[in-house]
């Protein structure tokens, strides 16, 4: 009697446990789904192709040529990026020069000191008000 009441215990316990893990995976995909919706809808990308797809009823074949298009200029976009990149580098380097013409030359050691600390520990230790922006430069230390 006691190894069956044992039994039923760990059994409901395992299920509870599945059911609150199935929940959860289903419930954060939700969630995360609706979200990621959102911020594409008010960022102004693309839809997905799935969503496409669905939306318009696209065919096979017009799935496959509207993928060839974007793969064709997904290159330009990498392009693109690089030359911004490039051209924010250039600007944020010029701001330093008119900065550092400004400061003395106690100043300029603390301000280098100052970005030093900044690429070191990341915007949220520096009192940066756009946490999540130029993490990439910042990583491959690209941000002056």
């Amino acid at each position: 009697m006691k190894n069956k009441l044992k039994f039923w215990i760990a059994l409901s316990l395992a299920l509870t446990f599945a059911a609150g893990v199935v929940g959860g995976v289903y419930g954060e995909k939700y969630m995360m789904g609706r979200r990621m919706a959102r911020r594409a809808a008010r960022s102004g990308h693309f839809p997905s192709m799935e969503k496409m797809a669905k939306d318009l009823g696209l065919t096979a074949d017009q799935q496959a040529r509207i993928k060839d298009i974007f793969q064709k200029n997904e290159e330009r976009f990498k392009v693109l990026n690089g030359e911004i990149h490039e051209k924010l580098r250039s600007i944020r380097e010029q701001i330093k020069t008119e900065i550092d013409s400004v400061l003395t030359p106690e100043q300029k050691k603390k301000m280098e000191e100052m970005i030093e600390r900044y690429r070191t520990r990341g915007p949220r230790d520096s009192g940066d008000r756009y946490p999540n922006r130029n993490t990439k430069e910042r990583e491959k230390g690209d941000v002056k």
